[in-house]
């Protein structure tokens, strides 16, 4: 009896199983046999005027100081001012080590001048052959090849040309001079150091005097963003540890010293608007365009789906996904470039559950359109 009650529990304990599964399948679908519907909060699709900015951390430059770099790396032989010293514009403040400078001239002297003792020779002879091909006695071929020949010899006494006059170039940054009347506010080298290209030598400060009501911020951008970043483009600035939010332009744009990739900087002159000092970084954020009336919706209306992202527009009762093409991000919010349309009304919370087609039950009613009071970022 034992046996067949042991037997019976093995039998009856998985069917059990399998009628308790069934039965809570049974609970999760519609009572018509539809799945539960999935709730949602909902939002009406908006516009906004949409900024588009780039974000960086700027630094304070004191307008009267110039800081001279290095130009190229070499060994300092000389240095002739220290700090505090007053010096005169072109003065020479120190002197770098320029022998291999002063080689890469002659070599490239050399150079120029072998391509230009061979440059008449071929001249005369591509012209003997044009002659010749006239009359039939070289091949049309043979001419090609000499007036290839005369073009390259050309084309590389250019480029030898344009290698001297950099040598030469370099050779003069070996003598370093100052580029105005000034103060020595500091020093960075000793003879005998050796400095990169771009590594400071001194700091020169205006002799003039002043005080710190004008200011001057440098803003570095990769070089990539330089399709981007103009002059005259509006910037806001504020500090890290907080303050007041401070609206300016853009004046300048240059090569950072220095940087072997392209990088540059934009600088903006202002005044100062109490207690900024030079030396100190600063938040930046430089408008480079606006999207007028561009239309948005809140982040999480947009899914990630595995052909691209989606928003789900919510109507009678229903979820249809609308592949979307975003824009720039806000805060909170994104801006939608393809797919939907001001009016729309989207899902929200819960978009993440939803599929093309799905019931779903509003668990609050649509609130104001999404970035009716947005101002974004990139």
């Amino acid at each position: 009896m034992m046996m067949k009650a042991r037997l019976m529990r093995s039998v009856l304990l998985p069917a059990l199983a399998v009628a308790a599964l069934a039965a809570c399948g049974k609970d999760d679908e519609h009572p018509h046999g539809e799945a539960r519907p999935v709730p949602v909060t909902v939002r009406q699709v908006g516009v906004a005027d949409v900024e588009v900015v780039e974000r960086t951390v700027g630094r304070i430059l004191d307008p009267r100081a110039a800081r001279i770099p290095a130009e190229l790396a070499a060994k300092v032989l000389w240095v002739g001012a220290d700090v505090g010293d007053v010096v005169r514009k072109e003065q020479v403040l120190a002197r770098l080590d320029d022998r291999e400078v002063r080689a890469r001239v002659a070599a490239a002297r050399a150079e120029a001048a072998r391509l230009a003792a061979r440059i008449p020779a071929q001249e005369r002879l591509v012209k003997r052959y044009r002659k010749l091909a006239d009359e039939k006695f070289v091949s049309p071929t043979m001419l090609d090849q000499a007036e290839a020949e005369l073009a390259a010899l050309k084309q590389a006494r250019r480029a030898a040309l344009a290698a001297l006059e950099r040598a030469r170039l370099a050779l003069a940054h070996t003598v370093v001079k100052a580029p105005m009347d000034g103060v020595i506010q500091r020093r960075f080298v000793a003879a005998g150091d050796f400095v990169k290209a771009g590594g400071p030598l001194f700091q020169l400060v205006s002799g003039h005097g002043g005080h710190d009501a004008r200011i001057t911020v440098s803003l570095p951008f990769p070089e990539t963003r330089s399709g981007v970043i103009r002059v005259g483009q509006r910037v806001r600035l504020r500090l890290p540890s907080g303050g007041p939010v401070v609206t300016a332009r853009i004046d300048e744009l240059s090569p950072m010293v220095g940087a072997a990739n392209g990088a540059f900087e934009a600088r903006v002159r202002m005044a100062n608007p109490g207690g900024w000092r030079p030396g100190g970084s600063v938040i930046v954020e430089v408008v480079v365009a606006v999207h007028r009336h561009a239309v948005v919706v809140p982040e999480a209306a947009v899914v990630q789906r595995p052909d691209g992202e989606v928003a789900y527009v919510i109507a009678d009762g229903r979820a249809h996904a609308r592949r979307v093409t975003t824009g720039a991000h806000l805060d909170g919010s994104i801006e939608i470039l393809r797919g939907l349309m001001a009016g729309d009304t989207v899902a929200v919370d819960g978009a993440a559950f939803l599929d093309d087609g799905a019931t779903v039950r509003v668990s609050q009613p649509g609130g104001p359109p999404a970035g009716a009071h947005d101002r974004g970022g990139a």
